[in-house]
């Protein structure tokens, strides 16, 4: 059976090659180096203190198991995730999910909203943290006027791996949904990082493949 005589409704499952899974590698190293200057050198100027993804690791582990993971281990996993991971997954859900980036974007926007909604319910919310959702909710809404759907996407794919790191990791490393309860700050700066880091990311490898 051929393509054309397929039925309609068949998925397939696309398995990358030896090329695709290259490109998506160099995507990630491009993306993670830019990511490491902004997570320990630019933010450390604004803020006094770094990102430090392999720090959210070792919360996850002595939140949920008391087990302290050694420093040289949770960067090695830091540097896998973010060259190998991210990038994998990307490729999974962009091949694989209808309308992907529109759904991505939905769910980080809701979860957000959902969330500084907790904490001006509780009596926590703050002026920044609603500075904060106009900026998250006006640049989520740009895909509405972005007319390059390469870059569309590769910006709602960084806004994901956002969702991912503080909204799913870091409640399981013991801290906020989003990091709200820290303030916002660091929510702030990890926002704009992961959106560089994943747009980067995505676009050298929709380039790359594009001219395979």
């Amino acid at each position: 059976m051929n393509a054309s005589t397929m039925p309609a409704n068949t998925r397939t499952i696309t398995i990358p090659g030896t090329r695709t899974i290259v490109n998506l590698a160099l995507g990630g190293l491009v993306g993670l180096l830019i990511w490491e200057v902004w997570a320990r050198v630019l933010t450390k100027a604004v803020l006094g203190y770094p990102l430090e993804p392999a720090g959210l690791i070792d919360a996850i582990f002595q939140h949920n198991f008391g087990l302290s993971v050694n420093y040289y281990v949770r960067e090695v996993l830091h540097y896998a995730v973010g060259i190998l991971g991210y990038p994998i997954l990307y490729f999974v859900i962009s091949r694989h999910l209808k309308n992907w980036s529109l759904v991505l974007d939905a769910v980080v926007f809701l979860t957000f909203s959902l969330g500084v909604a907790y904490y001006f319910a509780k009596g926590a919310g703050t002026a920044w943290h609603l500075v904060f959702w106009v900026i998250v909710s006006l640049f989520i809404a740009t895909r509405f006027i972005n007319r390059n759907e390469r870059l569309r996407d590769s910006i709602a794919w960084g806004t994901f791996t956002w969702l991912n790191a503080l909204g799913l990791m870091a409640p399981l490393g013991g801290l906020s949904f989003y990091l709200l309860g820290e303030g916002g700050e660091l929510s702030f700066m990890s926002f704009a990082g992961h959106v560089i880091y994943g747009a980067v990311a995505a676009w050298i490898f929709e380039v790359r493949e594009s001219r395979a």
